[in-house]
């Protein structure tokens, strides 16, 4: 009797795990086939950033921005007008207090520039600053890492706009392998917690 029951056990575990990774396949396929972003003609100037490929000495350490999409079209719903700036993948190495506060030597992150504004006249509640992403190295990331990320709840008064920057940490993989990014936001939602609009996945080449 034990022996058919750990059969019938380790049939169980292979099938479960099967249908695990045909689900995780079929999701990886998916994002894979998604469109990207659509983007203006002209990246969007800012003086502050550091070009593509040259690195920026600070008191925090050295960074170096492997690739950025700031060509990127904003985004206006009924609900909700969002503008991702640019995202941007980077690597450092950390000196000086920044090093001691991240308790780390060097870093390898995504960067997302965002301007959120609610262009109705009632409350809502739009999570964008917790978005999830994915890379085409195949990391999913739940939400930003809170120490390197602007802090917004997610409730906004009526034609609010937050204006900040998000960021994820890399752990599977460098900076510069990243080819582009998906970001995920959960539907914005009203003050009795009912669903307003749509989920934003929006895929960013890079």
């Amino acid at each position: 009797m034990k022996k058919y029951l750990t059969l019938f056990l380790l049939a169980f575990m292979v099938m479960m795990m099967t249908a695990c990774n045909t689900d995780k396949n079929e999701n990886t396929e998916q994002e894979n086939q998604q469109e990207f972003a659509e983007e203006v003609d002209e990246d969007k100037v800012d003086e502050n950033m550091v070009p593509v490929g040259e690195t920026a000495i600070t008191e925090g350490g050295s960074f170096t921005f492997h690739a950025r999409n700031s060509r990127l079209k904003p985004i206006e719903t009924e609900s909700f007008y969002v503008n991702i700036d640019s995202v941007s993948a980077i690597s450092g190495e950390l000196d000086g207090g920044f090093k001691e506060y991240l308790e780390m030597d060097e870093i390898q992150y995504i960067q997302v520039n965002i301007e959120v504004e609610n262009k109705s006249t009632t409350p809502l509640n739009f999570d964008a600053y917790q978005a999830s992403i994915v890379t085409s190295t195949g990391e999913e990331i739940e939400v930003p890492n809170p120490m390197i990320s602007s802090q917004f709840d997610e409730k906004f008064a009526p034609e609010e706009k937050k204006q900040g920057t998000i960021a994820y940490l890399l752990e599977e993989s460098k900076a510069e392998e990243v080819e582009w990014v998906q970001i995920i936001i959960k539907a914005p939602m009203d003050e009795n917690n009912e669903v307003v609009g749509e989920e934003f996945n929006i895929k960013i080449k890079l």
